[in-house]
Parts: structure tokens; C-alpha cells; sequence
């Protein structure tokens, strides 16, 4: 068995992180990332009793594994705030299809976090290992196998693992399943100053 470990520290959630009252035609951000090193879903806030549904803003950065990605919101109606699907390491930009005017939008980082995806050698009959995991605070996490040729650039299909879905505690289980290729940590929700690691036993990795 050779063993890896995973500390996650994520910083505190805020909804300026990335900017706060950008308006008109472009938005300049004043950071680009949370400063953790760890992927967060981006959260735009529509500051302003205007409606807003109408206009997209496109969100350009990298993923949780440093890769390119694009992702859009909208559905920006008046004092709303809407979330990214994807997670972002960095944000690099934020363009709205059409100005939003002397309104305002703050952009920042939520409380969900993704980890870089842990590649396994699905090859290996004995891939079954131990996850054990050590939460400080007040954190809910999951993680999620995938039986695709991650480091052939297939996307993966994530599944979450039963023993180790919406956990909120110290959990140790027997996993992941045989043939699996990959691992993500995810945390669901958390609060300030929580952290997790993760203990991996398992008897070959990338």
C-alpha cells in the first residue's frame, strides 16, 4: 500500500473575492483567484433593483486540474445571486452580453469546492483501497469515482460513493470500486476556518 494525502484549507467564502461593483459594458476584477490553491464555484451578484435576466455574463478561468474552462450565468434578477456549475481555480475574465449600465455586480467564490482529480491505475485487480478522512469545523464533503480514461482526456462520469457522500464527520471506508480510474474530493458546504484531510491507502496510483 503507498499512501497520499489530501489537505484542504479553503478560504473563507466571499461574494467580492473577484470584484465588487463592476459595471458598465466589461468588468475588471481585482483578484483572479481565492488565494487556497483549491477550485471554487464563482458567484455573481446582481447589486441592483434592475432586472438583469436577460443578459449572460461568460466567466473564462481554469478548472480544478489548471485547465482552460468557460462557464455562464444569468438569470441575474433584481438583488440575486447566481452560481457557476463548474468550479474555477483562477477567473481571468467576466464579460457581460450587454452592458448592465450604471448598475452594479459583485463576483466572487462560494462556499463548494472541488479538489484536482486523483488519477488511479485501473489496471491494478487489487485498486480497492482506504479513504480516511479528519474534519475540523463545520464542512460537508463528498467524494466521486470515475471509470473514464481520465489521462486519455476522456471526461469523466462522476459517481458519488455511497460511504462517503454529504459526510460531515471523520469516515473511514473501503474504496474506491474495482476499475475505477479517478477520484474527486468535493466539499458541499462549509463554514470559516474549516478544513479537511483526506488519507488515501491504495496499492497504485498514477
Amino acid at each position: 500500500m503507498r499512501r497520499k494525502t489530501f489537505d484542504l484549507d479553503p478560504a473563507n467564502a466571499s461574494l467580492t473575492g473577484f470584484a465588487s461593483n463592476v459595471t458598465g459594458a466589461t468588468f475588471t476584477l481585482t483578484a483572479n483567484s481565492s488565494g487556497d490553491g483549491l477550485a471554487h464555484q464563482v458567484s455573481v451578484r446582481n447589486d441592483s433593483a434592475t432586472d438583469h435576466t436577460g443578459k449572460v455574463i461568460t466567466l473564462v478561468g481554469t478548472d480544478e486540474n489548471g485547465k482552460a474552462q468557460t462557464d455562464t450565468v444569468n438569470n441575474l434578477s433584481p438583488g440575486a445571486t447566481v452560481e457557476t456549475t463548474k468550479y474555477f481555480l483562477t477567473l481571468t475574465s467576466a464579460t457581460p452580453s450587454a452592458t448592465i449600465g450604471a448598475d452594479t455586480f459583485d463576483i466572487g467564490w462560494v462556499d463548494e469546492v472541488a479538489w484536482p482529480w486523483i488519477p488511479l491505475n485501473w489496471r491494478n485487480p487489487n485498486v480497492t483501497g482506504i479513504i480516511q478522512t479528519d474534519v475540523t469545523g463545520t464542512i460537508d464533503y463528498s467524494v466521486w469515482e470515475c471509470f473514464q480514461n481520465i489521462l486519455a482526456g476522456e471526461t469523466p462520469i462522476w459517481r458519488v460513493i455511497t460511504a462517503l457522500s454529504a459526510k460531515t464527520a471523520d469516515v473511514a471506508a473501503s474504496s474506491p470500486s474495482p476499475g475505477a480510474t479517478g477520484l474527486r474530493l468535493v466539499v458541499n458546504s462549509y463554514t470559516d476556518t474549516a478544513e479537511i484531510q483526506m488519507y488515501l491507502n491504495q496499492p497504485d496510483f498514477y
